[in-house]
């Protein structure tokens, strides 16, 4: 990497002004809405229909393997009543997250793999999690935003390097990537007003010991790339058989990532 590019690039993460994508107004309303005690599946639906995208994703999934049943969703609201609100604020986020961070015209391979990375890991922690009786939507967030910091810092480097007037060497951007996208992701779950917890494990979660959430996503992580760490399992007093139960639904959560991503 040029050594002018490396510099700036080095400064801009130093001086917290890099660029953040911004949480959609749509995906933000959905989070305020499902915490109060008047909300409702007629209210929620008039919501999402405000953003097709969303409207499509939650109707997708409702009709997936995963949720399929006898009758046929033919509605948004009651695709709302089956998939349950918890699982429609997994949506909004995944929505949000796909249309706001992991799109990058260069680099694109890159981009769409780490999402569907990103949506596995978010998938593991949560069953991670449930396994363990802890706190399943926390969990489902700091997986699916373990790696947002990747994707912002692809697209700083990538408008650097146009900047400069060079073609930027993929190997070396992505060992640049991922030497800094830990802190970078955390910032930017700070600035979607996510819990302080779940911006801690982002920023943690290459080295989590002394954080529990930042473990579970650190060991999700190593369930999306088929390869289950037992020490991370052991710091969360998981045996052997715990890890194998969850290794079990990976066709389940590969399917969900295809009907989700």
């Amino acid at each position: 990497m040029l050594p002018q590019v490396r510099d700036r690039f080095d400064a801009l993460i130093a001086s917290g002004k890099l660029p953040l994508p911004v949480l959609p107004e749509v995906a933000a309303q959905v989070l305020a809405m499902v915490e109060r005690p008047d909300c409702d599946a007629r209210k929620l639906a008039e919501l999402l229909k405000r953003d097709p995208a969303m409207t499509a994703h939650v109707m997708q999934v409702a009709g997936s393997p995963m949720y399929a049943s006898a009758t046929k969703v033919v509605s948004l609201q009651q695709a709302i009543g089956r998939l349950g609100f918890a699982t429609i604020v997994q949506i909004a986020m995944v929505v949000a997250s796909k249309a706001r961070v992991f799109q990058l015209e260069d680099f694109e391979p890159d981009v769409k793999a780490a999402f569907r990375h990103a949506l596995a890991t978010a998938l593991y922690a949560q069953e991670i999690a449930r396994s363990r009786r802890s706190t399943v939507d926390s969990a489902f967030l700091a997986g699916l935003f373990h790696d947002f910091g990747q994707p912002v810092l692809l697209q700083a480097l990538v408008d650097l390097h146009r900047d400069a007037k060079v073609e930027p060497d993929h190997d070396e951007v992505i060992a640049a990537v991922d030497a800094a996208h830990a802190a970078v992701g955390s910032s930017l779950v700070d600035s979607w007003l996510m819990p302080a917890k779940v911006a801690e494990a982002v920023r943690l979660h290459h080295a989590p010991e002394g954080c529990e959430l930042a473990t579970v996503v650190a060991l999700a992580d190593s369930f999306a790339d088929g390869a289950p760490e037992q020490p991370l399992a052991a710091l969360l007093n998981m045996y052997p058989e715990d890890v194998e139960a969850i290794a079990n639904k990976a066709e389940d959560i590969d399917k969900a990532v295809e009907a989700i991503a």
